[in-house]
């Protein structure tokens, strides 16, 4: 009787364990990308810059560069590429810049005026940068969040990549085999609705 216990719950264990893994979508493809990731990671001494970019239908967009130093991030950059659909000049947001966009939104929304931002204020919505030990700032809530790759690599296996009844899923590694992008968006959704990250760059320090 107790062989047989032991039997059944063998079964049942290797039964659980298929099924875990085939709880990832895109797991061959993961894989392969997690293998060119460690190896990138070891010959650049885990130190590496890469650029986290995202977009919304309403006319903005944005791109977020994390600077990783032996496994740890120590900068991290933020700037809106496109801002209330005015692209960001060839040279960056200045002073000069961001007045020209103050002066069209004036012309946009006349009687508005007192609720426009002053020059320097929005300057700093468009364009910062933190440093360690200094990272995280509560007024920098538009960056991406503060990971490094191994970290995006864990939340893509255990969140972006699970199945899911009611989503569809991507994954994409055309970083020389990094991800690229990798997530869902649920069934239904119709604005803005992908659930993940999207990396333009990854390139050793």
């Amino acid at each position: 009787m107790n062989k047989k216990i032991y039997i059944f719950a063998l079964t049942l264990m290797v039964l659980f364990v298929g099924c875990d893994k085939d709880d990832i979508e895109y797991e061959t493809d993961y894989e392969r990308s997690y293998k060119a990731w460690q190896s990138f990671k070891e010959s650049n001494n885990n130190s590496y810059r890469y650029v986290v970019t995202g977009s919304s239908w309403t006319g903005f967009a944005w791109e977020t560069t994390f600077t990783v130093q032996a496994g740890e991030v120590m900068g991290r950059a933020f700037r809106y590429t496109v801002f209330n659909d005015i692209r960001m000049p060839d040279a960056g947001w200045s002073l000069e810049a961001v007045q020209l966009m103050i002066d069209s939104l004036e012309r946009k929304h006349p009687g508005n005026t007192e609720r426009l931002p002053s020059t320097d204020s929005l300057l700093k919505v468009l364009s910062w940068n933190e440093q360690h030990p200094n990272l995280n700032n509560p007024d920098h809530s538009s960056g991406a969040p503060i990971w490094t790759l191994d970290q995006v690599y864990e939340q893509a296996k255990n969140d972006w990549l699970r199945k899911r009844d009611n989503a569809q899923t991507s994954f994409e590694a055309k970083n020389d085999g990094l991800i690229s992008s990798c997530g869902y968006w649920e069934d239904g959704c119709m604005d803005d609705c992908f659930r993940g990250i999207s990396i333009s760059s990854v390139e050793g320090i």
